[in-house]
């Protein structure tokens, strides 16, 4: 048995009915892909074997991918220099002080903060995606991997708390307080302490995964704590050098280092609450599991993400932007699907005002544009994202395979012809009628029948490893989000 090739024009009545589809509010059956169709997709091209092993796999594309790799360098690099730091207690104890180590700790927190912010990801996305097509793929497929700049945030902050583990030792042996400055300096360093192990702990991946509120409270309130307590700490330590010195409180001030890194940390926590606005939406009700929130103050860049909320103290929460098509009015939307109690309760009072945080960031999806054909794989709401490309570039040479359940009574006609305007050929599966597909499977043979360049995976943390591993081993260029935030 084998399927039409839209492309090649075998199935003209189909197409016609994509076309009609696009410029209509109907949606015919004929274009969600049967259990047979899915079959013959993967026949056509079958799911190669691989030639490693499943440990060498396992420990080339999951243990050392980018982001670890880049967590790796970045501890590894801190951990020679404290080698070498302690190492001169030997030969020269005057390097071996609490303020240096407090000076490396401050620079790891710095970049770690850094690594963060909407428009140094925004200016990191822009540097790797301006590689022309001309450039190799083996080159292009490396430079995509972009996304996983996370790997250098993470590898900071335990680098930097590593380092005022060890100031906290140094300056328990170094510094002879006493009286209400002692107290003070070493109360503040037991809770700053304190406050980063905890973070850590709330940060590592499976804790992150199964208590997330619990890993956005500690970092959102543990950090700005352990921060105001840098700042106490800095203080009192300045005013004890500039007495022991016997020179003024600022000279001694604006040589500090850490003085400047908390300046600049502190800036770049401020920063998105400048940018808090109450912007007015307009709330689209797709089903009881999805609704399209609509806004008309500005234009959104492709594949960028805003972070939503009601409740800015509490949380935040990112979503994908889709721009308007050029053809329609300024603005743009975000759709949300039913994935816990906050959008749950969104979808259903269907606010007309909403906060935005902060600036618009570059997601993974932009890497799309970094090749000259793409394969998008999608299921359930991660279409919200993949729509951000195909409104922004509904030309763009691209394959869709997308896997949910009831596509059209889910997310509505709006969000279908979105997608076959993008790709008339594309593959939607409603999982209520076939079941759960085999999507590295389906993924291979459209990426080979498809003669794609890369494939992006938009899906949940599971399925989104499962595909890229499963994809990656067998030689595809695969790409999807890394979730560590």
């Amino acid at each position: 048995m084998t399927t039409p090739d839209l492309e090649k024009g075998d199935a003209p009545s189909l197409t016609s009915v994509v076309i009609e589809t696009v410029h209509s509010n109907t949606f015919p059956d004929a274009l969600i892909a049967s259990q047979a169709e899915l079959t013959c997709v993967k026949q056509a091209a079958p799911l190669p074997e691989t030639s490693s092993s499943k440990i060498y796999g396992f420990l080339r594309w999951k243990v050392f991918n980018v982001y670890r790799k880049m967590f790796t360098i970045v501890l590894l690099g801190n951990l020679a220099a404290l080698v070498v730091f302690l190492y001169q207690l030997k030969d020269n104890k005057a390097v071996v002080t609490f303020d240096n180590a407090a000076t490396a700790a401050s620079a790891n927190f710095c970049l770690s903060l850094l690594m963060r912010n909407e428009h140094v990801v925004n200016f990191i996305f822009r540097a790797a995606c301006i590689l022309p097509h001309w450039v190799p793929l083996a080159i292009r497929r490396r430079v995509a991997k972009v996304y996983s700049y996370g790997g250098i945030h993470s590898g900071c902050s335990v680098s930097g708390t590593i380092w005022y583990i060890t100031f906290s030792f140094l300056v328990a042996f170094q510094n002879n307080l006493e009286g209400a400055a002692g107290v003070a300096l070493a109360m503040s360093t037991s809770m700053t302490l304190f406050l980063l192990v905890l973070i850590l702990i709330f940060a590592y991946p499976t804790m992150r995964a199964r208590m997330h509120n619990h890993f956005e409270t500690t970092h959102r309130y543990g950090g700005w704590s352990a921060i105001a307590l840098l700042w106490g700490q800095t203080m009192i330590l300045v005013y004890v050098k500039a007495q022991d010195a016997n020179q003024t409180f600022h000279a001694i001030l604006i040589r500090t280092p850490g003085f400047w890194c908390l300046v600049v940390m502190t800036f770049l926590l401020i920063y998105p609450w400048t940018r808090l606005r109450l912007r007015p939406c307009q709330v689209e009700p797709l089903s009881a599991h999805a609704a399209r929130l609509h806004f008309r103050y500005r234009e959104v860049s492709t594949c960028m993400a805003v972070r939503l909320t009601d409740s800015p103290l509490r949380e935040t929460h990112a979503f994908a932007t889709i721009p308007n098509y050029e053809e329609d009015e300024k603005g743009y939307s975000v759709l949300i699907s039913n994935a816990g109690d906050w959008t749950k309760k969104i979808i259903n009072s269907r606010p007309k005002h909403i906060y935005i945080k902060g600036a618009p960031t570059i997601g993974v999806m932009r890497v799309a544009l970094m090749f000259k054909k793409v394969l998008i794989v999608a299921t359930g709401s991660g279409i919200g994202p993949s729509m951000s490309l195909m409104q922004a570039h509904p030309d763009y040479p691209m394959r869709l395979l997308w896997s949910t359940k009831n596509p059209l009574t889910t997310y509505g006609n709006g969000v279908l012809r979105t997608v076959f305007r993008a790709d008339p050929n594309a593959m939607v599966i409603d999982t209520q009628k076939t079941g759960r597909p085999d999507m590295v499977g389906l993924a291979y043979a459209l990426y080979v029948q498809s003669e794609c360049e890369a494939v992006i995976v938009i899906s949940n943390p599971a399925l989104t490893k499962e595909v890229v591993f499963g994809l990656e081993r067998r030689g595809v260029p695969a790409f999807g989000p890394i979730f560590d935030s």
